[in-house]
């Protein structure tokens, strides 16, 4: 009769914990990544664009990215004398060199 209460006990204690157990959430888009990747075409040119506040790390047609660093301090211009990438007010657009800035969609 004691090994029947000590099993009936035992199975309690193990349903009871099998119960607390909680399921981890599926991730949501972007959960854990502080800086989403945003996706433009510039005239042509694709950009994958990670804008990280004291920089911005772009890759260029699916190259390795490059990062350029803000200048002046409202952040919405990134480069590194090359290659300059612009966000204002919503609008994003794309140099290299002397060109004039391209406008880009997507985002």
């Amino acid at each position: 009769m004691r090994i029947l209460f000590c099993s009936i006990v035992s199975a309690f204690a193990i349903w009871m914990l099998a119960a607390c157990h909680h399921s981890t959430p599926n991730p949501s888009i972007g959960v854990g990544n502080p800086y989403p990747v945003s996706s433009y075409v510039c005239g042509g040119t694709r950009l994958a664009v990670r804008l990280m506040g004291e920089s911005a790390s772009v890759s260029v047609d699916g190259a390795a990215a490059v990062d350029l660093p803000a200048m002046g301090q409202s952040g919405t211009s990134f480069s590194n004398g090359r290659q300059t990438l612009i966000v204002e007010q919503g609008r994003t657009s794309w140099a290299v060199g002397r060109a004039m800035p391209v406008a880009c969609t997507g985002g």
